[in-house]
């Protein structure tokens, strides 16, 4: 928990203080100088409560965020690293007893990671999260760049240290990979894509093999209304994937042009990128093709025959 973002840099008024703690500004003054200690001594004690509830930050497994998962949607057999599972990767706790809370995760983390060694028996999954990001890149942390020669696969290589990487200017930050026979569009889980309760668009799951579709709007807080929306694309039989797309791109392409262009990198991601046998030359390929409108080079690694920066 923290204040900094609600008191003034350099000093609190006492007078502020007082209007915090909810005291009458018409206190006399005898009481409101007694006022003011208390108030400042109380807030005090709130604050240096708050700093022993700062998270912990233990050191980073390299090699279990390098791991090969062996995973399956909808029967199809995927595999990618461990890092890449934002939902797994980053505990959150909001129970009070930390330390079993921190057993708890550490041995489902431990039963996650042994379920998905074994390459004849992927673990199952209705849905499963992947993010795509430059995986060494940390800045609190400049040693997470070693995770990058750990890394197997060569898509997941060249988004290590590369920010500007093909693979990350033709594909959405963050998709849901699920089985079409089992997604609900409206779950009450928050970091699912799902529609808005008041969705004005409404359509069909898509029925072809590689067809993208805006299917409603996407359900957030706030922002405008009709920005925001659920795409979903059919990859092969019922393993689809959902994630957002929006309107007012910088780039000028319109939600439409964006929803079919992520719905093609997508599939061919997940059939050249995340299978057992991995084609990053076929994969490149197609991305080089699908890099969203006003994809810039990379400072030190060209895609794509991009040149030099001038």
């Amino acid at each position: 928990m923290h204040f900094n973002h609600l008191i003034p840099t350099g000093f609190i008024r006492l007078d502020r203080l007082r209007s915090i703690a909810g005291f009458d500004l018409r206190t006399p003054m005898w009481l409101g100088k007694a006022m003011h200690i208390g108030a400042l001594g109380c807030f005090c004690l709130v604050l240096a409560a708050c700093d022993q509830e700062k998270p912990e930050h233990p050191p980073k497994n390299y090699a279990l965020l390098a791991t090969d998962m062996h995973v399956s949607v909808a029967q199809h057999h995927m595999v990618l690293p461990f890092i890449a599972l934002g939902d797994y990767r980053r505990r959150q706790s909001f129970s009070l007893n930390r330390a079993r809370d921190k057993a708890n995760y550490t041995d489902a983390l431990g039963k996650l990671v042994s379920d998905s060694s074994h390459s004849e028996k992927p673990k199952s999954f209705d849905r499963l999260s992947v993010e795509f990001g430059p995986y060494g890149w940390d800045d609190n942390d400049m040693q997470q760049r070693q995770i990058c020669s750990m890394l197997t696969q060569k898509w997941a290589q060249a988004a290590c240290d590369n920010p500007w990487s093909v693979v990350l200017q033709s594909l959405p930050q963050r998709i849901e990979l699920v089985d079409l026979g089992r997604l609900k569009v409206e779950s009450l889980e928050s970091r699912i894509p799902r529609c808005a309760k008041n969705s004005l668009l409404r359509r069909a799951l898509p029925a072809r093999d590689g067809e993208a579709i805006m299917i409603c709007e996407l359900e957030i807080s706030g922002g405008k209304p009709a920005t925001y929306y659920v795409a979903v694309v059919r990859i092969e039989g019922e393993l689809g994937a959902a994630w957002s797309v929006s309107r007012g791109s910088q780039s000028g392409e319109s939600v439409e042009a964006m929803t079919v262009r992520e719905g093609e990198a997508i599939v061919a991601f997940v059939q050249y990128g995340l299978g057992p046998h991995e084609d990053f030359v076929r994969l490149y390929d197609i991305l080089c093709k699908l890099r969203k409108p006003g994809s810039r080079p990379g400072v030190d690694h060209l895609d794509c025959g991009d040149t030099h920066r001038r």
